[in-house]
């Protein structure tokens, strides 16, 4: 179970697009910079996440909470 850093770390990265790409290009370094502490196999996980299709995905979900947002 993801400890509560994690959670955070995974639902800002969903939300804020600048910190999700300096997150997949430098892990370990935007944690530390942003004051998160995350486990040596998180941050292995996000070093070897396929950063392309994180992207494309996390791209999918900008669209979506737009489309969200102009509905309401």
């Amino acid at each position: 179970m993801p400890d509560k850093a994690q959670e955070e770390i995974i639902g800002r990265a969903v939300i804020d697009p600048d910190f999700r790409s300096r997150l997949l290009a430098d892990p370990e370094g935007t944690i530390k910079a942003e004051g998160y502490t995350a486990t040596p196999e998180f941050i292995a996980q996000l070093q070897n996440m396929d950063t392309e299709a994180a992207m494309a995905a996390a791209s999918n979900l900008d669209g979506a909470f737009a489309q969200r947002k102009a509905a309401t």
